[in-house]
Formats: structure tokens, sequence, C-alpha cells
């Protein structure tokens, strides 16, 4: 494998961590945004981060 598939295995398995973490804590906790945007948003950070380390 490349490390282009590494990296998507481990934010693929980042983003369900993510999920299962943000469903147990709804309850304890008030979370403001859907479990879908902080998904969305998590996404987005790790491709920004991704770009930003190619420059």
């Amino acid at each position: 494998m490349t490390g282009a598939w590494d990296g998507l295995i481990v934010m693929g398995l980042l983003v369900v961590l993510l999920v299962i973490g943000v469903r147990w804590l709804r309850p304890k906790v008030h979370v403001p945004w859907s479990t879908k945007a902080i998904v969305v948003f998590f996404v987005f950070l790790c491709l920004l981060l991704w770009a930003w380390s190619w420059r």
C-alpha cells in the first residue's frame, strides 16, 4: 500500500472514532453542532492540514 491509502484509512478510522465519541458525549454534554457537521468540519480540517503540508 502507498502512503496515501494508509492516510485515508487512518482518517476514516479517526472519523469513526469521532462519531462514536460525539454520540457517547451528546447525552452528557450539550454539543451545539450535529454529528454530521462535526464530521464534515473534521474532514475539512484534515484536508486543509494535508494541503498545508504540501506547500
